[in-house]
């Protein structure tokens, strides 16, 4: 037992000893120059990889214009330079074929695994807990989910740490790209790229200071990590305050009871997906008056997990309470499952329809070897078999065109029965220039076939498509930067003649920083004052 012990405490430390030393060297790598050749040889790599890889690279920009753009880069490497350096001379490069889902991210310093543990034990990094939005070249906090009810939303950011937005959109505006040729998608890029840009400016301490604006007064606040544990609460109170616990003893009707409500609990937050942080859901139906025949399904992100049992219970809710007319919020949505749209788009159209247009690839076996990267070798281990047929299944679904491409054929590019329980109503759909990928490949079927009114602002996301589902993150191998690109070129069926464009609103509402502070939503009271008037 005692060697056992031994063997197990030396184990642990060589562990230890080797993960810190890969932190150690990771970040040592971060403030090391690499070589011009190596640089040189990391552009290669970049360009080799998308071409052979991004099946629509020359949507937006001639293969020449891009060849052109790389070789202008080779020139400008003339010195050694930090991965970061070096960040900021190929992300543009990157950006400039106009694919919102194919991009880069700087690297940030890592944290050992012990003292990550000691961070998280005080609690959640408060920059997790804000969100923020960007209007005219200004940054505003959206959502505040610390403790701190003196950080007002609507707050416009002047600073955090020394650092104004305005300093950061300056250094960062060019590393990333909306879909296309529309520009509303960049302002909300930034916005949520905001917190993983600060981070990489600057090592984040246990608190955060904000200088910030509120209407016409200036005031600071200092965010810090916060936990309370049972004896915190306890010591805010004194002892004449204490009260001593009260046992409450419940009968057997009453735990049956409660156990009954736990699991209709559960089940609702799986269904619609419940975040603990903002304590609402991704997935929410909503009735505006309570008593009113109009409903609002707002839906945060495409997450695939229990969307088919989900949208089921929304469209019988919906059905059950005669709803006549349905609003679809999809401002901020930035996507996500392909099978989840085509699932829901089956709700909301009454004849069969093909959802997208075969997906074209590079090649027949890319994106089927690809979903492979991000398994650990013991999971791929573990789960060969599945693996196995997955793969085999990816590789046979795709098929030579005429034309000597690759076409990959799945549920979605076949004809699709509407659902019984569909929506035949009145129908509404919410967007802005947070909307992309998936939430664009809905509104475009939607839109192509006058299914809905559209209100709010050009979505992020273009009309007649983008590239994405399968997106491996390569490693660039002497850098160590990472970049993403997209494999399957997915469109919906409905097209639009405006070259580069998103989903357009037949009613145009733009968003004001006021709204945050007012707590107003101008798409919805559009709507109640004007859908009688439309019907």
């Amino acid at each position: 037992m005692r060697v056992k012990f031994i063997i197990f405490v030396s184990l642990y430390f060589i562990v230890a000893h080797i993960q810190c030393s890969s932190v150690e060297k990771y970040n040592s790598h971060l403030a090391s120059k690499v070589s011009v050749a190596d640089l040189q040889s990391d552009i290669n790599y970049v360009e080799y990889k998308i071409n052979k890889l991004h099946p629509a690279l020359d949507w937006y920009i001639s293969k020449e214009a891009l060849a052109n753009k790389f070789d202008s880069l080779r020139t400008t490497i003339t010195e050694p330079l930090t991965p970061n350096e070096f960040y900021f001379k190929i992300s543009p490069v990157v950006a400039s074929v106009k694919q919102g889902h194919m991009g880069m991210m700087p690297l940030v310093n890592k944290t050992e695994k012990k003292e990550r543990k000691k961070l998280e034990k005080k609690g959640q990094n408060p920059l997790n807990l804000v969100t923020f939005k960007y209007y005219n070249d200004e940054l505003y906090l959206d959502k505040n989910y610390t403790k701190d009810s003196l950080l007002l939303s609507g707050s416009k950011i002047i600073s955090v740490e020394n650092i104004s937005p305005k300093e950061l959109h300056q250094k960062y505006k060019n590393t990333y790209t909306s879909d296309g040729l529309n520009t509303t998608y960049l302002s909300h890029g930034f916005a949520s790229r905001f917190t993983s840009y600060l981070v990489g400016e600057k090592q984040m301490s246990d608190s955060i200071h904000f200088v910030l604006q509120y209407k016409d007064s200036i005031y600071e606040r200092i965010l810090a990590r916060t936990k309370p544990g049972k004896k915190e609460i306890d010591s805010l109170l004194s002892k004449k305050d204490s009260i001593a616990p009260v046992k409450i003893v419940w009968t057997k009707a009453e735990k049956a009871q409660k156990k009954k409500e736990a699991k209709i609990e559960r089940k609702k937050n799986r269904y619609f997906l419940y975040n603990s942080i903002s304590k609402d859901y991704t997935r929410s139906l909503s009735y505006i008056p309570s008593d009113s025949t109009v409903a609002v399904l707002k839906i945060k992100g495409f997450k695939h997990s229990q969307h088919k049992k989900a949208y089921d219970s929304i469209f019988n809710e919906i059905q059950q309470n005669k709803v006549k007319t349905l609003v679809i919020d999809l401002r901020n949505n930035g996507g996500g499952s392909l099978a989840e749209i085509h699932n829901l788009y089956s709700y909301l159209t009454p004849e069969p329809f093909v959802f997208i247009d075969t997906i074209k690839v590079t090649n027949r076996t890319g994106v089927a070897t690809n979903r492979l990267r991000a398994i650990p070798l013991a999971g791929k281990i573990v789960l060969s078999p599945f693996i196995l047929y997955t793969t085999v299944k990816g590789i046979v679904s795709v098929k030579k065109g005429k034309n000597d491409e690759y076409y990959l054929f799945n549920k979605q590019t076949k004809v699709t029965e509407p659902k019984a329980n569909r929506f035949d109503g009145k129908l509404f759909v919410l967007i802005n220039g947070g909307s992309f990928s998936a939430s664009c490949i809905l509104s475009s079927n939607l839109k192509s076939t006058n299914r809905a009114t559209f209100i709010g602002e050009e979505t992020g996301g273009t009309y007649n498509g983008t590239v994405a589902g399968t997106m491996p993150v390569l490693t660039l191998p002497n850098s160590k930067l990472k970049v993403r690109v997209g494999l399957q070129k997915i469109a919906a069926t409905g097209k639009t003649e405006e070259f580069g464009r998103g989903i357009m609103p037949d009613v145009t509402i733009l968003e004001t920083p006021e709204q945050i502070i007012d707590k107003s939503d101008p798409h919805i009271e559009w709507i109640l004052a004007n859908f009688k008037k439309t019907e």
